[in-house]
This record gives C-alpha cells, structure tokens and sequence, in this order.
C-alpha cells in the first residue's frame, strides 16, 4: 500500500532518495539548492520507505503557474506507474493551491513520459548540466 504526504520540509527519506537518483545513478553534481527551502515536498511511501518524490513552487511572476520537479522514483519500484501516481498527486496538491497551470523542466529522454499526461513541450531543448531538457506545460 502507498500513500502520499506533502509538506514544506524536505525528509531525509526523499532527501536520500534524489541524492541516490539524480547524483549517484544519474551523474548530476548539483541536486539541491535554495529553491528547496520554499517548496512544497512530496513523498510517496510504501510503508516507512520513500519511493517517490516530487517538489512543487509557484512561479515567481505568475501566480497561477507551478512548477513540478525533482520527479523521481526508486530504481526497484519504476515500471509500476508510481511516476504517473506521484505527478497526479502533486498536481493535486497544487490545484489546492490555487494553480491553473504547471510547468515541468524534463529531461528530454523522458518527455514521452509527461505527454502521456497531457504536458506539451514549448520552446527550444537546453543543457541543464550534461542532460538535454525541455520545458514542458499543463492546463488543469
């Protein structure tokens, strides 16, 4: 059984498991910054352990638009669509925020992924380290 807890503290649990994914697995070198002390965070649990993670922050300049990121699932629970589970939650916990839109930066070997859930791609692709990525936009 999962289940979902959002909050405006990062917990070691998510904490470790974006550490795992995006630094270790993936070969990022920058996974946290400022923009985490001002986020809503989610967790997705099974039992005590955290499988999924998501952070979520309204845009500087519009109110009405979120921003999703930090997206991650751990490497024994992907293919179970617990990516799809943890996007529905945060979009829900964003619309209880007021939010009419949201925005995700995705890597591109991923977009498939998130036009699957009704996000369409603007603009042009760019490097945010090594990995090509491309912003990708929502109506809710």
């Amino acid at each position: 059984m999962y289940r979902v807890e959002v909050s405006e503290v990062l917990t070691e649990g998510a904490r470790a498991l974006r550490a795992g994914v995006f630094l270790d697995e993936q070969g990022f070198s920058v996974e946290f910054d400022d923009v985490d002390d001002a986020c809503l965070h989610l967790a997705l649990y099974e039992g005590d352990t955290v499988v999924g993670a998501a952070r979520m922050y309204r845009d500087a300049d519009d109110a009405d638009l979120w921003h999703i990121g930090r997206v991650v699932i751990d490497k024994a629970h992907r293919g179970a669509h617990l990516g799809a589970r943890v996007m529905q939650a945060a979009e829900e916990a964003v619309r209880a925020k007021g939010a009419l839109r949201t925005t995700v930066s995705a890597q591109c070997r991923v977009q498939g992924f998130y036009g699957s859930l009704g996000y369409v791609p603007q603009g042009e692709v760019y490097m945010d380290e090594f990995c090509p990525h491309i912003r990708m936009d929502k109506t809710l």
